[in-house]
């Protein structure tokens, strides 16, 4: 189907060949454009994404027909795609008006724990469903995770997706190179390992900062990240703040170990994983650059007085969300430390909030 010309540039309230009225401009990348649309022949608004040229038509329909292959909650859905005849291929898919999970981040760049667990279950199992039916996603990062209407996380972006016939391992037109697995940047290709590749490192991305990885990137430069990658020493413990559990930590290096054969091995077995973990609290960051902690019932904020000698101290406090009532958290509270005691107290209260261990 050949359709007419884009007119480019677009602005807002021009139609394309009486079909979609653009209403505003929601993203922009290499590939072209992503607006907000009415399709007036049906009266519904998408998502539409404009490609241009400069690859085979072939190959960027190949997002569409991906997209709209499938419908599952956890897959943006891809309605219909044009091609016109000045090259530009047009998308039409799924609007969702909440964004990217990136839109959650608190002032410090980071989500809550509750959320990126949740949305990492939600993005593992759009990925199980891409596996089975042997494509592997290759492009799994905070931007690629839009919110649905009920706050499920959808998996977006088929632009770079590999497809197997038989599950084996194939090689991709290109990658993203933050989150690229060792052996993809080695030219081996993707496949459903290389998919927990990227999502280990997105979640780490969720709990750590959104800026986590660039920061790293940028320090090193492309070779040395890279090696960083490979050998496994690129993140480890440290870089995570001391709120995230142990068992947080673990789930995502084991996700991003550099040897395939130690990773998890599929979606389904790291979102069993990260189902079977339960916390009774989280620690955010508020407007003012604070540590805030939250549970069902309360929520925690402290104070650490940092000195010379045994001058150091350190006291949790803990609100009452119903009453609005603070107390003073005495198994947390104590005077006349010496800074590293009053450290290990913070990890201690830290500790409690996440676990709800409190006499």
């Amino acid at each position: 189907m050949s359709l007419a010309p884009v007119a480019m540039p677009i602005t807002n309230g021009t139609t394309f060949h009486n079909k979609y009225r653009w209403v505003r401009p929601i993203g922009r990348g290499s590939f072209g454009e992503v607006w907000l649309a009415q399709d007036q022949a049906v009266n519904h608004e998408y998502a539409v994404k404009i490609l241009n040229a400069g690859i085979g038509i072939d190959q960027r329909l190949q997002e569409a027909q991906v997209g709209h292959a499938f419908t599952h909650n956890n897959l943006v859905r891809v309605h219909q795609a044009d091609v016109a005849t000045d090259g530009k291929v047009v998308i039409a898919m799924d609007y969702l008006s909440d964004g990217a999970i990136t839109t959650l981040a608190n002032p410090a760049g980071f989500l809550p724990l509750p959320i990126a667990i949740r949305s990492m279950i939600d993005v593992l199992q759009g990925l199980e469903h891409l596996h089975i039916n042997k494509f592997f996603h290759n492009d799994v990062k905070p931007q690629n995770i839009l919110r649905g209407p009920q706050g499920e996380a959808k998996l977006a972006d088929y632009g770079i997706v590999g497809v197997s016939p038989t599950g084996a391992p194939v090689m991709p037109s290109s990658w993203y190179v933050l989150h690229a697995a060792p052996e993809t940047a080695a030219g081996n290709g993707i496949e459903a390992r290389t998919d927990i590749f990227q999502s280990g490192l997105t979640m780490f991305r969720l709990l750590t900062g959104l800026g986590s990885l660039e920061a790293k990137f940028t320090s090193l430069g492309r070779v040395a990240y890279e090696a960083a990658l490979a050998g496994g020493t690129l993140i480890s413990r440290r870089d995570f703040p001391p709120f995230i559990p142990n068992s947080i930590c673990r789930a995502v290096l084991s996700a991003i170990e550099p040897d395939p054969a130690k990773r998890f091995q599929s979606a389904l077995a790291m979102r069993r994983a990260l189902e079977k973990l339960s916390f009774a609290g989280h620690w955010t960051v508020d407007a003012t650059g604070q540590l805030i902690g939250s549970d069902a019932r309360h929520s925690f904020r402290f104070e650490h007085l940092a000195a010379s000698g045994r001058h150091a101290a350190f006291a949790a406090f803990k609100t009452n969300r119903q009453s609005g009532r603070e107390t003073r958290i005495s198994q947390f509270t104590q005077k006349n430390l010496t800074n590293a005691e009053a450290c290990k107290l913070e990890l201690a209260f830290f500790k409690s909030v996440v676990e709800g261990n409190f006499t």
